[in-house]
């Protein structure tokens, strides 16, 4: 029996669905409480020093819809976590578009909902598209996921890894359960203005974009479920600390001395605007005259011209180097590089022999600490404070 696409998608699945973004209060309350495709690869991303929000971040994003104790608070919450450009309006229009594409070429039903995973229900994935193919072995679960930007994402290119939209997919696929993911990418030019009060596409309409298939990495989802319980556990505890109006522990030693460090940036940046304008005033000032040196009760200047002086460029004469060369003198050079570039090549040739070899007998014969991960202090003013500094300047 060969394979066939299913029109609706088998009763497990359907079970594991929660709200849609039509409803955003609700969607946004459903993924509040676990990890999702976008946020799981931010925490990839940082941790493997490549950008991404950091934990916090996304922690104090999930708090805001965790701890709303009504429909008014929801609301609220989702009106302030909404953003607008005409890079993310141009998705929101587009997508659809490219969903509908996907359906009519590959029978993959456009989704907005978010997904539970069956083995941890606040694993969570949002799919741009899901199909069922069934077969002899019974459904098979295949995702898809739809991009738009300004640059090249097609999988493989810089972009692509850069905004981890790899990592997002294998996710989503582990969620699910399913084992492979349709991806549809589009690049535009973004050299379009709002038109009737919000961002349109421009023609044509019907634009058919490039897709590619991407398998599911076990492995890679593994490693990605150790990042996401991880994270969980930082969520619940300050989930509970938030309910419990607990305030965090400061250690008075290490914030004493991360004020003392930012009150050094401070003079530093003053410092730094009174230091330079001046250097460069006196250096101006000088730099068109004479030696000086003048010393006052406060102060002592030296200046020292630059000096300047002409030194002959010798070249090759190649006219007269031609006419006077001895016999086969550029012939001989030419047959010794030749010699030496089939020498080089035999080298090489019986090096990758010897390693070839030598790489059968590698044994294990100690350990050696690397560091993968330099550490890092990152150390910024509280928010009070700078929200001091902005109404003060």
């Amino acid at each position: 029996m060969s394979a066939a696409v299913r029109t609706s998608l088998p009763a497990e699945l359907e079970a594991r669905a929660g709200a849609p973004d039509t409803d955003r209060p609700a969607w946004l309350l459903n993924r509040a409480g676990g990890v999702t495709a976008t946020e799981i690869r931010d925490l990839y991303l940082r941790a493997h020093g490549l950008g991404g929000k950091s934990d916090e971040q996304i922690i104090r994003e999930k708090l805001t819809f965790l701890l709303a104790t009504s429909q008014e608070e929801l609301e609220a919450a989702a009106a302030g976590s909404t953003i607008g450009n005409k890079f993310i309006e141009w998705g929101k229009t587009r997508e659809p578009i490219i969903a509908a594409q996907l359906q009519e070429s590959f029978g993959m039903l456009p989704e907005s909902r978010v997904f539970r995973s069956a083995s941890n229900p606040r694993y969570l994935a949002s799919p741009d598209g899901v199909r069922a193919v069934t077969g002899d072995d019974g459904d098979v679960l295949e995702v898809a996921e739809i991009k738009t930007s300004g640059v090249d994402i097609a999988p493989g290119e810089a972009a692509y890894r850069k905004k981890g939209y790899a990592i997002q997919q294998q996710w989503v696929m582990g969620v699910l359960g399913a084992v492979r993911s349709l991806y549809a990418w589009e690049q535009h030019d973004g050299d379009w203005l709002p038109r009737g009060g919000r961002y349109e596409e421009p023609e044509p309409l019907d634009l058919f974009v490039p897709t590619a298939w991407v398998e599911f990495d076990a492995d890679l989802f593994a490693e990605l479920v150790v990042i996401a319980d991880q994270f969980l556990e930082r969520l619940d505890a300050a989930l509970a600390a938030a309910r419990a109006g607990e305030e965090p522990v400061i250690d008075e030693e290490l914030d004493t001395l991360a004020v003392n460090y930012l009150r050094g940036l401070d003079l530093e940046k003053e410092a730094k605007a009174l230091k330079e304008p001046a250097y460069r005033a006196m250096f101006d000032r000088l730099d068109a005259g004479e030696a000086v040196v003048q010393e006052s009760p406060l102060a002592r200047v030296s200046f020292t011209p630059a000096v300047v002086e002409e030194r002959p460029v010798f070249g090759i004469d190649r006219v007269a180097a031609e006419a006077a060369r001895p016999a086969g003198l550029y012939e001989r050079l030419q047959l010794a590089e030749d010699d030496f570039d089939q020498a080089e090549k035999a080298l090489k040739r019986e090096r990758l022999a010897v390693e070839a070899f030598e790489a059968e007998h590698i044994r294990q014969t100690g350990v050696e600490q690397v560091v993968v991960k330099k550490a890092a202090l990152r150390v910024t003013a509280a928010k009070t404070t700078k929200q001091a500094k902005e109404k003060a300047a």
